[in-house]
């Protein structure tokens, strides 16, 4: 499959439904835009988008990145507003991340349950 570029997108679009093609960009950079803020927000290890795919959470990015957020939080000093702000962020993020974390320890443990059960299946019958 060879993809397009956006710009013929919109405008095959545009004109498949006349409508304008000013209109249909919104359209497409607003639902690209939740996509990207879906996939920021650390709710979900997995999401599925129509047309592109599944994006998964690695796992070494998580550990990565809640290792550096750790690492913040013994730098902040909360003596000011704006520091204690970004503290505060810091802790809700590192929160999310440990959650994120777990979700991968279980999903991981799911997938390595089920292939014991179809591995034991197998040899059994």
């Amino acid at each position: 499959m060879i993809p397009k570029r956006p710009e013929k997108i919109i405008k095959q679009v545009s004109e498949d439904l006349d409508l304008p093609e000013s209109m249909i960009d919104d359209i497409v950079s607003f639902y690209y835009k939740e996509i990207r803020k879906t996939l920021s927000s650390l709710e979900h290890i997995r999401i599925d988008v129509s047309g592109l795919g599944h994006f998964v959470i690695k796992k070494g990015s998580v550990s990565m990145l809640t290792k550096k957020y750790e690492n913040y939080m013994n730098k902040y000093d909360t003596q000011t507003f704006t520091n204690y702000h970004n503290k505060k962020y810091a802790e809700l993020k590192l929160e999310k991340l440990k959650y994120v974390k777990t979700e991968i320890d279980k999903s991981i443990e799911e997938k390595r349950t089920f292939k014991n059960e179809k591995n034991h299946k197998k040899h059994l019958g």
